[in-house]
């Protein structure tokens, strides 16, 4: 078996071909590396030492030099960021290629391989190679579908070795880790505050307008809150002026998004402080849209579609004024953030059930993230969900993160992620506090907070577009993963038309949903979404008591 094909042929055209250590590295990285100064001063600083020098200012440059020093493996494991690389090493005397390819630990960014169709006719045996991209439509037409596998977060992947993991911290790997039974396991609340302040400093790094998403939920108010003083002193320190960050919501008219926003907004100081812009939408201006969402979206999976519409026009309207934005994505699946873990029966599922949703957080959210805001050139940055803030907040007792199932119904303390909305209860440094209503409304997935009938109107027009006999024989159409409602089939319709034979590389939820696939049984979703929106209605609404 020959691993020949398009490598050599696509060398030349890498971001990086660095002669390192007399090796021949050529580097295709896509992310931001936020340690990549003190890694390279670790690298020139350690037994050995390292004399090569940098060639640019860009901070993935440093995969390359790690891999050249450390190898692979040990490399992969100094990058504190998010990314998706893939490293190709000539040997000048051989002719040969190594090959190294890796995820960050949560898949905030993606990558995905294929290989090429075998040439059986090459006269030396069956021959191909292996493509690499960070989408899928990339490899259409040139590889195998049959073989497209995306790289899971957290792992490397070499032709000699396979895939292999490389991120196993014992919270996430050891069914049985509980710290907290340890006396001398203490974590304090200033401690996590910390903690998140510097995974907030680390991803301002950057030599580009910035802002961040706004959505109104605790999670986005709580990065405002944490990011708005320090924005503000860097403002002064390297620019010498205030100019307000900017700030992006999208949502229907007095939606529960659109009005929290609006409230933190006010209390951090209004337009002083924050030039906040509204990307108000109505669903009959969308429904155009959807083929053109699934296909950059690269999935099929009704529930992440719902909130990547909205998160679609979210994007375009931020990318008119920032080339990065901050957002609150993680914190859900770190303090039991979704309506459901109100019926888990004891603390350890609630920890069992964070670890099992951290895992997918790269096929569904992250996905999402990534996807809409790369589509109009927009790099999206996740505090909430730097290595060590998430190794410090999956070693806390899981009795801090139990919800209270009368606290869900009374909107009160006690409901989901009620630890972390009281971390944030006070004020940060300018003085600003987060609004009791923003601060203890529902959590509302992105579907739901931007409307509450957002969803259900949805569903309505994409049902009038599928027929009862299409929905007959969908098992027959589609035998992978086969829809189960008119919602499902009509964007798997469109998936098809688009990545054809690719059906196994989506990711679904066990049972069709986040909830569904829990150890317990909770009955506040169905496939089709939250059934009781009430919920999800605040005092800042306009129409509210």
């Amino acid at each position: 078996m020959l691993l020949h094909s398009v490598l050599p042929a696509c060398l030349k055209n890498r971001p990086f071909n660095l002669t390192l250590n007399g090796k021949r590295v050529h580097l295709a990285a896509n992310g931001e590396i936020y340690n990549h100064n003190s890694l390279y001063q670790k690298l020139c600083s350690s037994p050995g030492g390292w004399s090569e020098k940098r060639i640019s200012g860009s901070d993935c440059e440093v995969i390359a030099h790690a891999y050249a020093k450390k190898g692979g493996p040990a490399a992969v494991r100094e990058l504190d960021g998010m990314f998706a690389f893939v490293i190709f090493e000539e040997c000048e005397e051989t002719g040969k290629i190594k090959t190294f390819a890796a995820r960050d630990p949560v898949g905030i960014k993606p990558l995905y391989y294929g290989r090429t169709h075998a040439a059986t006719d090459s006269g030396e045996g069956d021959s191909y190679g292996w493509v690499f991209s960070s989408e899928l439509k990339a490899l259409v037409g040139h590889v195998d579908p049959a073989t497209v596998v995306a790289l899971p977060p957290g792992h490397y992947w070499t032709p000699e070795e396979g895939m292999v993991r490389y991120y196993d911290p014992e919270w996430l790997m050891n069914d049985e880790y509980a710290p907290w039974e340890d006396p001398d396991h203490k974590i304090t609340d200033d401690n996590i505050r910390e903690a998140f302040t510097m995974a907030v400093k680390k991803r301002m790094m950057a030599d580009v307008d910035y802002g961040f998403f706004l959505s109104g939920g605790v999670d986005s108010c709580i990065v405002a809150h944490d990011l708005l003083p320090l924005y503000k002193k860097e403002r002064k320190e390297m620019f010498g002026d205030d100019r307000p960050i900017p700030t992006f919501t999208v949502g229907m008219e007095d939606s529960p998004d659109v009005m929290a926003a609006k409230g933190m907004v006010e209390e951090l100081g209004g337009s002083k402080v924050i030039d906040h812009k509204i990307r108000a939408f109505t669903p009959e201006e969308v429904f155009d849209l959807i083929p053109k969402i699934v296909y950059h979206m690269e999935t099929y999976e009704a529930e992440l579609i719902r909130s990547a519409i909205p998160n679609w026009l979210l994007a375009e309207r931020a990318a008119a004024d920032v080339k990065m934005v901050l957002t609150g994505e993680g914190a859900d699946e770190l303090f039991a953030g979704y309506l459901y873990f109100a019926d888990a029966e004891n603390p350890r599922q609630v920890q069992n059930e964070l670890r099992r949703i951290y895992g997918m957080l790269g096929n569904i959210n992250l996905h999402r993230t990534d996807r809409m805001t790369m589509a109009h050139g927009l790099e999206a940055r996740v505090p909430f969900l730097d290595t060590e803030f998430t190794k410090l907040c999956m070693s806390v007792d899981p009795v801090r993160k139990v919800v209270d199932s009368e606290a869900v119904r009374t909107n009160s303390r006690g409901r989901e992620k009620t630890m972390l909305r009281e971390l944030y209860e006070g004020p940060n440094s300018d003085g600003a506090v987060i609004p009791k209503p923003v601060l203890w409304r529902a959590k509302a997935m992105q579907c739901e907070g931007v409307g509450e009938d957002w969803v259900s109107i949805l569903q309505r027009k994409i049902a009038s577009l599928v027929s009862d006999a299409e929905m007959d024989e969908a098992n027959l159409t589609y035998p992978i993963n086969t829809p189960q409602t008119k919602e499902e089939l009509y964007y798997r319709r469109i998936y098809d038309e688009n990545f054809h034979g690719m059906e196994h590389v989506v990711k679904l939820w066990e049972g069709g949903g986040r909830a569904m696939g829990a150890a317990w049984k909770s009955d506040m979703y169905t496939r089709e979404g939250l059934k009781d929106v009430n919920l999800l209605s605040h005092a800042l609404q306009e129409g509210s008591a």
